[in-house]
């Protein structure tokens, strides 16, 4: 009995020694990482006509609860002299070097755009996929910018069955005569689209939606 207690005793050493070692190189290594939280001064949206002065409204960001906005880069030109949408991002990288971006979405339209809350409801899509009522919405988010949550009319969402994941909104102005409107920015799970050849008659907008060389018509036809 004796030789079996002696035995037990060494490895109980051996074990506490190997965890003092591991406690040790461990030592100070675990800590706290605090995430930058970052926000927009302003709206996420900004409109701003062609040939004005653009002026950064910024953003504000903390670490923990130190005030760190000093610490914010800040990307993207705005041409306020072409009409278009323009990206301006801030980033922001906190002590454990973990970044974090928000952008802001700038469109800068013409002078002589139409401004009218007429366009704004519910619409008929038609296209080579069918007729469908309440395809899609426009609304009008002032200053003349217009959003339209699925420009190709349902195409996709509806006829194909696919999901909304699958509408194609964008951001348009409209001309002045209100024969024509000028899409500024679209997006889809394949990317962006471009809206060819648009003929607004009234309150129905028709055009060409086109991801690389595939084309399809649509019509939306407000109800």
């Amino acid at each position: 009995m004796k030789k079996i207690i002696n035995y037990i005793i060494p490895m109980i050493t051996v074990l506490f020694l190997s965890s003092c070692e591991q406690d040790l190189d461990t030592e100070d290594i675990s800590r706290i990482t605090y995430y930058n939280e970052i926000e927009l001064v302003g709206d996420e949206i900004y409109v701003i006509e062609q040939g004005s002065t653009y002026v950064e409204p910024g953003a504000i960001a903390f670490e923990d609860e130190a005030d760190v906005t000093e610490n914010i880069i800040i990307s993207g030109d705005v041409d306020t002299s072409t009409p278009g949408h323009y990206l301006v991002s801030y980033n922001i990288v906190n002590v454990d070097g973990f970044a974090k971006t928000i952008t802001r979405n700038v469109f800068v339209l013409p002078t002589d755009r139409k401004i009218s809350d007429e366009y704004s409801g519910s619409y008929t899509g038609e296209n080579s996929a069918g007729s469908f009522t309440e395809a899609c919405t426009i609304s009008h988010l002032g200053d003349g910018l217009y959003y339209c949550d699925d420009l190709i009319g349902g195409r996709y969402n509806i006829g194909y069955d696919y999901g909304a994941a699958y509408k194609i909104p964008g951001y348009f102005y409209i001309t002045s005569d209100g024969t024509s409107y000028e899409a500024l920015l679209t997006s889809s799970p394949w990317g962006p689209w471009g809206v060819i050849d648009p003929i607004l008659d009234g309150t129905k907008f028709s055009h060409y939606m086109q991801s690389g060389t595939f084309q399809t018509p649509s019509t939306l036809i407000k109800e």
